[in-house]
């Protein structure tokens, strides 16, 4: 496997790791702030954005080392399927599941802010 390949792979690892405990710091507040049913809603929203990024992730590397068009494709697949995933994602939250939005969306606001952790460079 080449050297790129691995690096990003890493990268999308770390980057779901921070997403994921980012997820469970704010599902814990919540946890003791406004109990059980808002820290499932906010550990709900941080997994989802999680698990968009895995998603994102690993049909944006598919395709390994390759021309400019087939990795123009693999993205704009990457990013379909993970906007796919979060509007069902979201559907199942609010419709089927009648999650609170508020500490799902802040559970999300915090993952989001794992994502941006997770791609900087810090030496």
């Amino acid at each position: 496997m080449s050297d790129v390949l691995v690096r990003g792979k890493r990268l999308v690892f770390r980057v779901v790791l921070l997403q994921t405990g980012c997820a469970l710091i704010v599902a814990s507040v919540f946890l003791v702030l406004k109990g059980e049913s808002a820290a499932l809603a906010a550990l709900a929203g941080g997994l989802i954005v999680a698990l968009g990024s895995a998603l994102f992730g690993w049909r944006m590397f598919k395709p390994g080392i390759a021309g400019g068009a087939t990795l123009s494709t693999a993205m704009y697949a990457a990013v379909a399927l993970k906007w796919l995933w979060f509007g069902a994602a979201l559907y199942v939250a609010f419709a089927r599941l009648n999650l609170e939005p508020a500490p799902l969306l802040i559970g999300m606001a915090a993952a989001q802010l794992g994502h941006w952790i997770g791609l900087m460079r810090l030496k």
